[in-house]
């Protein structure tokens, strides 16, 4: 995995540097309280993938790039080591085939001037890294602690501008900027995704004769573009029992607002 050009760590290939994140190195070390503290928090980075958010509550990490990208582990910090280590179990992930649910995996990390960085090593069963310098590091990622995003249920005073954003929807930074009529009612109410507890998969096909675009509402209730539909295309995602989906048409207006079920769903988009 390679540095970006803005200096921001990250890739597609993520997913698979998380095997080698969340894999190798079975103890069972004591973390010291001050360590442990200064990790907990909700946690976002970019890179060519796009956005991806850590959350880490007591001794649970949680990493969530996209719904077939995420990965639900519990972690211990090994006392006295340098540079400092985590090792994480992994509990349950998502786009995994078989998933390595009990995979061990020891990476490296550090926190400075409010980002944390982890290293991790190039496959499964390696050791951690000596350095974040070491030739034998297989993923290094950079993600900076965020706060949730007070709701604004006022309506929005913002106007995109015509032409060229003629779908009335452009990206601000990693926020979606959008007109009033194109949000679902709830979207305008501050409904928000809630924790990443039961994996439930869901089901769009498109029964339509034009595209549909799938978005997920994330923890602060801002759309993450998930892709789009054409005719008779449908996709299956593995996300979580209180995470919301909404679909629009082809040019951002709301359509509808789903969640999982308990058990697979499937929505018809007609």
């Amino acid at each position: 995995m390679k540095k970006t050009p803005n200096g921001q760590f990250l890739s597609g290939a993520f997913a698979l540097s998380l095997a080698a994140l969340f894999t190798a190195c079975r103890s069972t070390p004591t973390p010291t309280a001050p360590e442990l503290k200064s990790l907990q928090g909700y946690w976002q980075g970019e890179g060519p993938a796009g956005n991806i958010s850590i959350n880490i509550t007591g001794n649970s990490l949680n990493y969530y790039a996209r719904p077939d990208q995420w990965f639900k582990t519990t972690f211990t910090l090994p006392a006295g080591t340098d540079p400092k280590q985590l090792l994480a179990t992994i509990k349950d992930c998502g786009g995994e085939s078989p998933k390595p649910i009990g995979e061990v995996v020891a990476s490296i990390y550090k926190i400075e001037d409010g980002t944390l960085t982890f290293a991790s090593p190039p496959s499964h069963n390696a050791k951690a890294p000596k350095s974040f310098e070491d030739e034998a590091i297989g993923g290094i990622f950079a993600v900076r602690k965020v706060q949730p995003q007070k709701r604004n249920t006022e309506r929005p005073k913002t106007k995109v501008t015509r032409g060229e954003t003629s779908q009335r929807e452009q990206i601000t930074g990693s926020a979606w900027v959008l007109e009033p009529g194109l949000k679902h009612p709830a979207e305008m109410a501050g409904i928000a995704s809630g924790p990443d507890v039961y994996s439930a998969p869901i089901v769009f096909q498109n029964k339509s004769a034009g595209i549909r675009k799938v978005y997920w509402l994330d923890y602060n209730g801002d759309r993450q573009r998930f892709g789009q539909l054409k005719p008779g295309e449908s996709s299956d995602i593995g996300t979580f029992l209180t995470h919301a989906w909404v679909v629009t048409d082809a040019q951002g207006k709301a359509l509808g607002l789903y969640y999982p079920d308990g058990q697979k769903r499937t929505v018809t988009l007609e």
